[in-house]
């Protein structure tokens, strides 16, 4: 007997799955409200740290990494990673746009944009520390005199 004897067209039963085997894609589970609550509070302080370790420049990388793998688990996290992506991206333009202006006026913006940089990176810092402390307290806030990069 050889392999063209055997009957073709009929299905091969597929071999079942092994016992505990993961689906191609599992849907993630639920935060609990107190471990969203903590995740959402530290998108914020890790942030806030993370802007005063690099002046601003590389603190968005917080917020978007945390907000990317914790906003489908969570309501709460989702929106302040929102929150605070937008607030560090706005961070993150005003420092090129202060850069860029000083520059394209041979150093004399820089008497005006230099203080505005240094005062709008001390609004985002109380501001991220306030966010967070409200974030644990389970609440939706809203940070004013932010640009809404992401929706």
């Amino acid at each position: 007997m050889n392999d063209t004897d055997q009957t073709q067209g009929s299905p091969q039963p597929e071999p079942a799955p092994a016992a505990g085997a993961v689906p191609p894609y599992a849907a993630p589970a639920p935060m609990l409200e107190r471990d969203a609550r903590t995740m959402a509070m530290l998108v914020h302080i890790i942030a806030a740290a993370a802007m005063v370790l690099s002046a601003g420049t590389l603190a968005f990388l917080v917020p978007l990494v945390m907000w990317l793998v914790y906003r489908e688990r969570s309501a709460l996290i989702d929106h302040h990673g929102r929150l605070n992506l937008n607030l560090q991206l706005t961070m993150l333009a005003v420092i090129v746009g202060g850069v860029i202006l000083g520059l394209v006026t041979i150093g004399i913006g820089f008497i005006v944009t230099i203080p505005l940089m240094i005062v709008y990176g001390i609004y985002a810092l109380v501001m991220s520390i306030i966010a967070g402390v409200q974030a644990n307290n389970g609440e939706y806030s809203r940070i004013p005199l932010v640009i809404p990069f992401v929706r």
